[in-house]
């Protein structure tokens, strides 16, 4: 790194992904902002840069200063090996400005602790990290340790399980040759739990048993529900229709398979059930990605829950979670792969005949989509949520009522769609989206609502003022963006 590069790194001013400090004198703040960095997308440290007129100052560096740095790197952990780098500053000879790249984090990876606590990044702030986040990142890193779904379901009885969604799942998985028929003629239900392997030490039911085959799974656990919702138009301004279905999830699967035949017929009223007419994406694409969704769920926060929403031009599926460890967003759009965290669910699932294959959901989902003549399916991570994106060849068309209305929705649906399909990628669309269902929002709220990092929407900004989609309003401290 020279000097010239830092130039170019600072004339960005600090953000999410840079934290600049005047001397060393401000070390354990910098080593705060390096720990939030390793928790967030990554990012630089500078010392040497003055934060208020952002001027290279650099500072003296002897070897106490090297040894003071090497003390408080070793305060991370889980210990990482990071280096500073000291770059000298020709017009300030015996001055130096000290660097240090801390990498952005694998998905599901243990949360790093410097000096005994943990830091994360909002905007360009650096925060303690709340308990409820560290824990869960916590279970993240080991599924297997801290399994929801294998954990005994404190309350719950045999009488709790509805025999009912049993018996069906074991005939169908039986009818596939996944199950040996003789669970058919099993006595109790512990017995016919069994072929599931939903049971924890040995007799005693689970949370993955009472989610899956339990009469009332909100009994003992909220979060154990979906919500549905048919938007008017391509943002989420105007419900049609919408539901929260709380059942266990074979019903849900269901539910939701009945709620997409309702709403996303490419021709005719919507709001007819009995209704012959394609839908708009094959049935089996729904199905991947209903599963998909919910095999691949987090459970520990009650306060999340999965959705979908049904637009004119989309459906997107979104649920708590964040990608395979180790993989990026951007490494698994290149390469999409299922590494379902709920594996006793997942395993559930197919013996009882609803998954097509065994760890090839999302490489099906692509497969499909792509044989339907579909555009490729979008991935994206938003805070805690991943959300999958599904795009229509055609848009929907809100049945409302009179014919000129109908045809009048129609032409300014497709008129706006082909507007932005042709002049935005699908992240600019997105963001797109957000400022137009939220008037007035700021920018920090637009990086928290999509996820992304500070320079991206700033990038996204900057593109949709110059086609002319948006604009910003009010003082420069109180105002925000509109969409025109």
């Amino acid at each position: 790194m020279t000097v010239e590069d830092i130039q170019r790194i600072i004339a960005t001013d600090e953000t999410r992904v840079l934290e600049v400090k005047k001397t060393t004198g401000e070390i354990i703040a910098g080593m705060q902002s390096g720990c939030a960095f390793l928790n967030t997308e990554g990012g630089l440290l500078l010392f040497g840069i003055h934060p208020t007129t952002l001027k290279i100052l650099g500072q003296d560096v002897s070897d106490s200063t090297r040894q003071e740095i090497a003390r408080e790197l070793c305060k991370f952990s889980p210990a990482i090996d990071l280096a500073a780098q000291y770059i000298d500053i020709p017009e300030r000879p015996g001055k130096q400005v000290i660097a240090i790249n801390f990498p952005s984090p694998n998905p599901f990876t243990a949360p790093y602790t410097y000096d005994g606590r943990p830091f994360y990044k909002v905007e360009n702030t650096t925060k303690q990290m709340p308990r409820e986040m560290f824990d869960e990142r916590i279970r993240l890193s080991d599924p297997g340790k801290f399994s929801w779904e294998q954990t005994p379901c404190s309350g719950a009885t045999i009488r709790d399980i509805d025999t009912k969604t049993i018996t069906d799942a074991i005939n169908e998985g039986i009818a596939k040759g996944r199950i040996p028929s003789e669970a058919a003629s099993a006595k109790t239900t512990f017995d016919r739990l069994r072929p599931f392997k939903v049971l924890a030490n040995s007799d005693v039911i689970s949370n993955g048993a009472i989610a899956l085959f339990g009469k009332d799974p909100s009994r003992f656990f909220d979060h154990c529900k979906i919500r549905l919702a048919r938007f008017e138009g391509v943002i989420m301004d105007k419900f049609r229709d919408q539901s929260v279905v709380e059942a266990n999830l074979f019903k849900q699967l269901q539910a939701i398979e009945d709620f997409c035949r309702k709403h996303m017929f490419l021709s005719g009223n919507q709001d007819d059930f009995n209704s012959k007419n394609e839908l708009t994406i094959p049935t089996k694409v729904i199905r991947e990605a209903s599963l998909n969704l919910l095999t691949h769920r987090t459970w520990w926060s009650e306060a999340r829950t999965p959705s979908i929403a049904i637009f004119d031009d989309r459906i997107e599926f979104i649920n708590p979670g964040a990608f395979p460890a180790g993989t990026s967003p951007e490494e698994f759009r290149k390469h999409p792969h299922s590494e379902p965290i709920n594996e006793k669910i997942a395993g559930a699932l197919f013996k009882g005949g609803k998954a097509e294959g065994w760890g090839r959901g999302i490489l099906n989902i692509f497969t499909y989509c792509k044989e339907a003549g579909l555009p490729a399916p979008e991935y994206t991570f938003i805070t805690n949520f991943v959300k999958l994106t599904i795009r229509f060849k055609k848009p929907l068309v809100p049945n409302v009522s009179g014919s000129d209305n109908v045809s009048q929705n129609e032409t300014l649906n497709e008129t706006l769609n082909e507007t932005l399909n042709e002049t935005l990628n699908s992240w600019e669309r997105s963001t797109f989206d957000v400022i137009k269902a939220t008037p007035g929002i700021k920018r920090k709220d637009i990086i928290l609502r999509t996820g992304r990092a500070s320079a991206t929407i700033s990038r996204h900004i900057s593109i949709l003022m110059e086609k002319g989609l948006i604009e910003r309003r009010g003082a420069k401290k109180d105002g925000g963006y509109y969409a025109k």
